[in-house]
């Protein structure tokens, strides 16, 4: 009796974290259906026009994404990153790469990926199973990606070197031909992630990384590389600037 007594007052201690709680972050995602707001009419306000979808970098676009949904509806967002193991892209694949990432957020306790980079082929918000078989062009399943966190350190290190995840690991770990993690809206690149997680930058340099909001000059950074041709960086981007500036502004 004595025991189902401590039990019962062991679980009313354990804290009922609500959907969208990203524990290494302390950070809380707001479930938009609190704001009366709606996975569609976020998605349908997303601004895409000024943005070169084919050749900016994704990083870029889910930031500038990221920061829309935050400063428009004052809400928490999140970001969800894939990274693929070899079998999925290597970097002699023509079009391989060795991560995609979108914002992400919760609506009645459930996760949609809001993304936007290909606009003929997703039309709507979608869950995270449905993102994972379309980045992996269904070579998996969305429950075949495994979910890594700050503890994960030996895949965390492949994100200063940029390369493809292994997808065997040592001392018994469980490996995947590909892996998720989610973070905060305002973490920009996997090394932001890499900051966090591993107390160090690149160079084996000890770092306190912990940001808590957006930086809006990471921001207007993002948003002119996404704005940009090809022609338009080496003249410096200064019409890319001007669009952005345009647009965030609004």
């Amino acid at each position: 009796m004595k025991t189902f007594i401590a039990a019962v007052v062991m679980c009313s201690l354990t804290p009922a974290f609500a959907a969208g709680y990203l524990k290494d972050f302390d950070y809380q995602l707001t479930d938009i259906a609190s704001k009366g707001l709606t996975k569609e009419s976020l998605f349908n306000k997303t601004k895409t026009d000024f943005m070169d979808l084919e050749k900016s970098i994704c990083a870029n676009r889910a930031h500038v994404w990221g920061y829309d949904l935050f400063r428009f509806n004052k809400i928490n967002t999140g970001k969800i990153f894939i990274f693929f193991g070899a079998s999925i892209w290597t970097k002699s694949d023509k079009h391989g790469y060795m991560y995609h990432v979108a914002p992400y957020i919760v609506e009645n306790g459930t996760e949609y990926v809001m993304e936007s980079s290909y606009p003929s082929e997703m039309k709507t918000p979608v869950t995270v199973e449905e993102w994972i078989e379309s980045e992996t062009y269904n070579r998996v399943k969305g429950s075949d990606c495994l979910e890594i966190t700050a503890e994960d350190t030996d895949l965390t290190e492949y994100f200063y070197a940029r390369q493809t995840l292994p997808e065997k690991r040592a001392n018994g770990k469980p490996g995947a031909r590909c892996y998720i993690r989610k973070v905060p809206g305002h973490y920009w690149f996997p090394t932001s992630i890499a900051l966090h997680d591993l107390k160090k930058d690149a160079d084996g340099k000890k770092v306190d990384y912990n940001p808590q909001t957006f930086d809006v000059a990471d921001v207007v950074e993002a948003c002119i590389e996404t704005a940009s041709s090809k022609i338009g960086r080496f003249f410096g981007g200064a019409s890319a600037r001007t669009k952005c500036e345009k647009h965030l502004r609004r």
